[in-house]
């Protein structure tokens, strides 16, 4: 198996290209060379904080040129859900610049805490580092009051350069167990909702010539094989060999780094 076999790449971001803002140089230097042959690169992440813009010029900065518009968030994927098939208007967000960004561009109003007053139509939740008692107070009364629940992703943790920390999913959590009710959608992996706005973007049908590159077997892994897309889990971030041993969810191929698919 090599990563030249495949029109079609779809790659994760954290953990495979990045720990934070710490590039893992082997994984870059492998996409970078499968872009230098042609081939088509969608880099899909959980993490709905990620300003497009701003990843696009990190990733640059470590010498890998990637478009914004090249790049697939849980952010980007829940506005254009709730834009194409929910009655969602305005929204109130536990979540990052990222978030933000999206959620504006896509036209809807943002409530604020200073306008708690107001019921939003949708309480839109994602990973925030810097969430207050008060904010997640607030989002679980919005939606106990009516809002829909809206979750980015359930991501337990992420893989950051001093280790492991919370994700979006242990804040989401908190507030499906305090009001016992589920999301109303969740729009990051496993979620196939997001490779479809990915081939979108790449204009690519044929899942036969697609791979899906992850270091999480429950969300990349697990998303890649629900499409049937041939998949490869990779060693830099939170899924470790001793955890496929144990798990029903079985990856294509396993690499310390993608260097090895080269």
């Amino acid at each position: 198996m090599k990563l030249y076999d495949y029109d079609l790449i779809l790659s994760d971001v954290d953990g495979v290209l990045v720990r934070e803002d710490v590039p893992i140089r082997e994984n870059i230097e492998a996409i970078k060379k499968v872009m230098e042959k042609g081939k088509k690169v969608i880099l899909i992440s959980n993490n709905s904080g990620f300003s497009r813009i701003l990843l696009s010029r990190q990733l640059s900065s470590y010498g890998l040129p990637i478009e914004p518009d090249s790049i697939v968030t849980s952010g980007l994927a829940t506005a254009i859900y709730l834009k194409e098939n929910m009655n969602i208007r305005s929204v109130f967000i536990v979540g990052e610049e990222g978030l933000v960004e999206e959620m504006r561009n896509h036209g809807f109003r943002i409530i604020t805490e200073e306008d708690q007053k107001e019921i939003p139509d949708a309480v839109v939740l994602g990973l925030d580092r810097f969430v207050t008692y008060e904010k997640l107070s607030l989002a679980a009364r919005f939606i106990s009051n009516g809002s829909k629940f809206i979750v980015t992703n359930m991501d337990r943790l992420w893989p950051s350069k001093n280790g492991l920390k919370l994700g979006a999913g242990a804040l989401a959590n908190a507030i499906i167990f305090a009001l016992k009710r589920e999301p109303d959608f969740i729009a990051g992996k496993p979620n196939p909702w997001m490779i479809q706005v990915a081939m979108r973007l790449a204009k690519i049908g044929n899942l036969s010539k697609v791979v899906v590159i992850g270091d999480q077997l429950e969300t990349d892994i697990k998303m890649g094989l629900t499409i049937g897309a041939d998949t490869i889990l990779v060693l830099t971030g939170i899924s470790k060999r001793e955890d496929v041993e144990k798990n029903q969810i079985k990856p294509k191929t396993i690499v310390n780094n993608l260097l090895e698919l080269i």
